[in-house]
């Protein structure tokens, strides 16, 4: 098993992984080996997982509310 290509679960940057969803949806509506509705179809996942993403950043970068 190759451990350098293995997630690391306390290294995932929300923000970067949604920037990488946004271009992955960007890509999907160009290959060529898909028909129209699936490569929409896919685009529209990315999007939506980057999104997801996005907001996990910005709740990151949010300082916690504390109830003292």
């Amino acid at each position: 098993m190759d451990l350098r290509n293995q997630l690391d679960i306390f290294d995932h940057d929300p923000a970067r992984l949604a920037k990488a969803n946004r271009v992955a949806a960007e890509n999907a509506l160009a290959d060529p080996f898909f028909s129209a509705k699936v490569r929409q179809d896919r685009h529209d996942h990315y999007i939506a997982e980057a999104v997801r993403l996005e907001r996990l950043a910005a709740m990151a970068e949010k300082p916690a509310a504390t109830t003292a």
